[in-house]
């Protein structure tokens, strides 16, 4: 496991960068996290398992952005099976909250949290995990 600083932290935590496929993976990050967060909020009710669910989801997609990674610094490698737990609580969090909440105008929110989540984990996972093969992504 890699040292993580303050300043590699807060780097991490930039959603733009040089390479394409990092702006891509950050922005999708960073859509889920921000569509957990509406959904949080449209609870008119408070429920707890729907909002463990959803800061449970936000919590795993900060740690996605900002720990894992091929560079020195990173504390998860991409092929490793502890990011991909990571990855697919990015998903599954917000599909539990969506079939729990009982507010019907919140669930739109997860919904598109839950595709959102879905495609990044299954473009990650054959990108740069290697599902299928060693697919090699353009630099």
């Amino acid at each position: 496991m890699g040292n993580l600083t303050l300043e590699r932290f807060l780097q991490n935590l930039n959603p733009f960068s040089n390479d394409p496929f990092n702006l891509i993976w950050g922005i999708s990050l960073y859509s889920v996290f921000f569509l957990c967060l509406i959904m949080l909020f449209r609870q008119r009710r408070p429920q707890m398992p729907v909002q463990l669910f959803l800061v449970g989801a936000m919590l795993l997609a900060i740690v996605d952005k900002v720990a894992t990674g091929n560079l020195p610094g990173a504390l998860f490698r991409n092929n490793e099976l502890i990011t991909l737990f990571l990855r697919v609580g990015v998903f599954s969090l917000p599909l539990l909250a969506v079939a729990v909440t009982k507010t019907e105008k919140s669930r739109i929110w997860g919904i598109l949290a839950v595709g959102i989540g879905m495609v990044y984990v299954l473009l990650r996972g054959v990108l740069e995990m290697g599902w299928f093969g060693s697919v090699r992504t353009p630099r």
